[in-house]
C-alpha cells in the first residue's frame, strides 16, 4: 500500500502466535514483539503508542503482538511475567526488553537505540 507521496505505509503490528513466532523473529533487521493480555489495562494504555510507533518505524523494523492468554508457550519460553512486555529481537535473538507501564517516549527511545546499533 502507498500513500499519496508514494511512500509505503506499513500495517499495524502483526498478530503473532506460538506456531509462527520463530519465523517471525528470525530476520536480519530489528523485530519488536509486544507480549500482551486482553485483561491488562496497562496493555490497553500502551496499545495506541505501540501502534503509532509501528506506523512511524514500519519501514525500519518489524512489529508484532502476541496474545499471552492464547499463546502461553512463547510467553513461558521468554519468561514474560509483566504485561505488556516489549522484546526486541535481531536474527532471532533477544537483544533488549521493556515491560509494564512506560512513559510515552520510553519505547521510542529504546527503539531508536536498537535501530542505531
Amino acid at each position: 500500500m502507498e500513500n499519496t507521496n508514494g511512500a509505503e505505509i506499513m500495517a499495524m503490528p502483526i498478530d503473532v502466535n506460538d506456531k509462527g513466532f520463530d519465523s517471525f523473529i528470525d530476520s536480519e533487521g530489528l523485530t519488536v514483539v509486544e507480549f500482551w493480555d486482553p485483561w491488562c489495562s496497562i496493555c490497553a494504555e500502551m496499545a495506541p503508542i505501540y501502534e503509532a510507533l509501528s506506523t512511524r518505524y514500519g519501514g525500519k523494523a518489524k512489529f508484532g503482538k502476541l496474545n499471552m492468554r492464547e499463546n502461553k508457550k512463547m510467553a513461558d519460553l521468554y519468561e514474560v511475567y509483566i504485561t505488556p512486555t516489549f522484546i526486541f529481537f535481531r536474527k532471532g535473538k533477544e537483544i533488549s526488553r521493556l515491560g509494564g507501564l512506560l512513559q510515552p517516549n520510553e519505547l521510542e527511545i529504546e527503539l531508536e537505540k536498537q535501530l542505531s546499533q
